[in-house]
């Protein structure tokens, strides 16, 4: 015993997070009984915003944003995972992906993580009250200002517009309208985004008040727990909530609404598992984040224990999708068409304090082409 290996790993805080993490680590260890892992949890903002860099020290196995990559780059964070797997096994992982899911975590020639977990902007919908009510959902941003004037008053349409949402809304509304090269040069075009601030503008006199304030499990727990939220075009995906038995009720999920682009979707979430370049057992570490990734393991243990895989092979998976009212099925359009955020050190510290940025300046109803000027001069100034 004394000569086991332990591997700690940080997951983020929601069961979809580190359910399947821990479960597959489990069977993992029954096929491999000298390794042990050990997750613990972060919280979802810091999911999102809290530096590698503080985790370096204490964890072997680090659940990263793609975003990350090139800060993880520069400071040689992260183990490059293509000097320690089969370019076999990459090339299967790599038909596998979702969309860009697995070469989001690309940089620079390395790859630095494996897509374990999948998610994009979707739209979430009660369905029993959407069809009580006979109401179409919409299929466009335009067919959204249509939806609201037959929302009855006692109920609502809700946005997750919390900074951190806000910051993806802008960007897939920016993508939606521009296509994928609305940022160039370490600017975003000031045009779009003024027009995409006017229009979140003119949404917000429709929403649900606390839109502002929620991000997407805020919104998913009171579609599940009560009657007054019939629908949300912009928001992370949560599979948990279109299975049975996890709340109340269930909460459909369907491609969001379309902007003029057509081909553009909204943007790209998901969660990638990376190997600490500190890990005192890289080769260990390594196989079991390949074992996650792989279809098979995909498709059972990780998505029946509460995971939303990042595998294509899970998603088209027929019992996933009957356990979840087709969330894989109804959504994969969307990921498979998504905006990929930009990846350059310093795009996580932009993003962080350009979202608060955003946030501050809709809550003071600031002129949108001012807001704009503010930001890029925050993009400059962090890069």
């Amino acid at each position: 015993m004394s000569n086991k290996i332990i591997l700690k790993g940080i997951a983020w805080d929601h069961p979809r997070g580190y359910q399947p993490l821990r479960a597959t680590s489990k069977a993992f260890s029954e096929q491999n009984q000298e390794i042990s892992i050990q997750w613990d949890v972060r919280s979802l903002k810091e999911f999102g915003d809290t530096p590698i860099e503080d985790l370096m020290e204490t964890y072997d196995l680090i659940t990263v944003d793609h975003p990350y990559m090139g800060q993880a780059h520069a400071n040689k964070l992260l183990l490059p995972l293509e000097k320690k797997i089969s370019e076999k096994i990459l090339q299967i992982l790599e038909q596998q992906s979702i969309g860009p899911s697995f070469n989001s975590y690309r940089y620079m020639g390395h790859l630095y993580a494996l897509p374990i977990d999948a998610a994009a902007l979707v739209a979430a919908s009660r369905d029993d009250l959407v069809k009580e009510l006979k109401i179409g959902l919409p299929m466009t941003r335009a067919d959204l200002f249509r939806l609201y004037k037959k929302v009855p008053d006692r109920q609502s349409i809700a946005w997750p517009l919390c900074p951190t949402d806000l910051w993806c809304t802008f960007l897939t509304l920016c993508a939606q309208d521009m296509g994928r090269d609305f940022i160039k040069d370490y600017t975003i075009n000031e045009k779009a985004g003024s027009s995409v601030l006017n229009e979140i503008k003119q949404h917000l006199e429709h929403l649900h008040p606390d839109s502002l304030n929620w991000n997407p499990i805020q919104i998913l727990d009171a579609m599940a727990s009560g009657d007054e939220i019939l629908y949300s075009p912009f928001l992370f995906g949560y599979v948990n909530y279109s299975q049975t038995g996890f709340a109340r009720k269930t909460v459909s999920f369907h491609n969001s609404p379309t902007g003029a682009k057509n081909g553009v979707s909204t943007i790209l979430g998901g969660v990638g598992l990376a190997v600490s370049n500190k890990c005192e057992h890289p080769d260990e570490a390594v196989s079991y984040v390949v074992y996650t990734a792989m279809g098979n393991v995909q498709k059972g243990i990780y998505a029946k224990n509460g995971g939303q895989p990042g595998n294509l092979i899970a998603w088209q998976d027929e019992d996933n999708n009957n356990r979840s009212l087709d969330f894989f099925k109804n959504t994969l359009q969307t990921m498979e068409n998504v905006y990929v955020r930009p990846q350059h050190p310093g795009w996580n510290r932009f993003q962080e304090q350009g979202a608060d940025l955003l946030h501050l300046g809709l809550i003071s109803d600031v002129e949108s082409s001012k807001i704009m000027k503010d930001l890029n001069q925050l993009y400059e100034s962090t890069v």
